[in-house]
């Protein structure tokens, strides 16, 4: 292990120009999130540049099985100077001792040292150094510089209002925040869409909450997953609130051989009653756009355990629907308790937001966090890799 004057010189031109370019993390001088796009783009492009100097460093990690705590290994010794190099290691705590600690051991201070990579990589912070954790590790400081130029034309474009409250929800961060004065005043996770039904980027206002809703099934879905279940099982599917609607009239009539085949047809499909079981929940948030997207509660609530959430056709699903309901709506005298006692019931309630708050799904692989530090996010959709960036 390096001495502590090498160690110093090795990290001072990195120390610098993180300082300089405020994306050093010092305790008690969080950096701010960002006030609009450009200043996010100015923060990645400086991050990339350092990441670029740590280039001539850098030292994979030699392919293997995962480690764990109290390894004794030669790739632990690698390990330890990539998380030095990226400046997750930071040694052991308390007093410098004069015995330096074993570098091929998988110690204490290596397992804090993972845990905050892969924090900062959007994986669960066990301290294992699992699969996944050894794919982000094998990502050279070069492939991030790209990384991070490419998000910051990304933030570029996104025209975030400076005063006006607004949400974002990032598609491979799977979650969303609403933003108020420049400050987050409520975050969730979210599920996303699946790679064959991928969640667009989209620029629009929530304009109608919607409490109790019911679900016209679009026809892609209709086709290929409720038709067949339909089929074999209708009285299953009636008890779960199913009902055939026509697109002529708008009648609605129970399933059936018959209306199954009129919906198979082209001449009707199916909608879900609103209640307890239906597949959008007790809330669901309209937003104008061409894609019939929406932000919606989910009844598989269990997803949102999982670090990976890319399972929906499409739409965005919300860990805490309610907690957005109530930030929207406040300000025209509705309450958690209001929103409760209508959510219990199955009456249909549309209600509309008197100043619509701008909304932004956008795809975002990278960003510098409250703490100035670094963020990566899995590619899911292969953006990343479909779009050129400078060198």
């Amino acid at each position: 292990m390096a001495t502590t004057p090498m160690i110093l010189r090795r990290w001072l031109p990195y120390m610098l120009a993180a300082v300089l370019s405020g994306t050093l993390a010092i305790p008690g001088f969080a950096v701010s999130p960002p006030a609009d796009g450009a200043e996010a783009a100015a923060r990645l492009r400086a991050e990339a540049e350092r990441y670029r100097q740590m280039e001539a460093g850098w030292r994979p990690v030699d392919r293997g099985p995962p480690l764990q705590p109290g390894d004794r290994d030669k790739r632990v010794t690698q390990l330890r100077d990539a998380l030095e190099l990226l400046g997750d290691y930071h040694g052991l705590p308390g007093p410098v001792t004069l015995i330096p600690p074993d570098p091929s051991r998988f110690d204490s201070a290596v397992q804090t040292a993972v845990e905050r990579f892969q924090r900062r990589h959007g994986l669960k912070p066990h301290g294992t150094v699992d699969y996944r954790t050894l794919r982000e590790l094998a990502v050279s400081p070069a492939t991030r510089a790209r990384q991070l130029e490419l998000n910051a034309q990304r933030w570029e474009k996104l025209p975030l209002p400076r005063k006006d409250r607004y949400v974002l929800v990032n598609i491979p961060e799977y979650r969303l925040q609403l933003i108020e004065g420049g400050r987050e005043v409520l975050g969730m996770k979210t599920v996303v869409g699946k790679t064959s039904s991928r969640t667009p980027e989209i620029t629009s206002r929530i304009t109608n909450v919607v409490l109790n809703p019911t679900w016209t099934v679009p026809r892609s879905i209709l086709l290929t997953e409720l038709l067949p279940k339909a089929r074999n099982n209708p009285e299953a599917m009636h008890n779960r609130g199913y009902r055939v609607v026509s697109y002529r009239n708008g009648h609605t009539a129970p399933i059936s051989a018959h209306s199954i085949d009129r919906a198979a047809d082209g001449h009707a499909t199916l909608r879900q009653l609103s209640g307890p079981g239906n597949t959008l929940g007790r809330v669901k948030f309209v937003l104008p756009n061409r894609q019939s997207i929406y932000l919606h509660d989910t009844q598989a609530q269990s997803l949102f355990a999982l670090s990976q959430r890319a399972f929906s056709h499409g739409c965005i699903r919300l860990e805490r629907p309610e907690e957005l309901a109530y930030a929207l709506l406040e300000r025209q005298g509705w309450d958690r308790t209001r929103i409760a006692q209508v959510t219990t019931g199955t009456e249909t309630m549309n209600i509309r937001v008197e100043k619509p708050a701008r909304l932004f799904i956008a795809y975002l692989t990278a960003w510098i966090d409250g703490d100035g530090r670094p963020q990566f996010r899995r590619d899911i959709y292969h953006h990343d890799r479909s779009e050129t960036t400078p060198e």
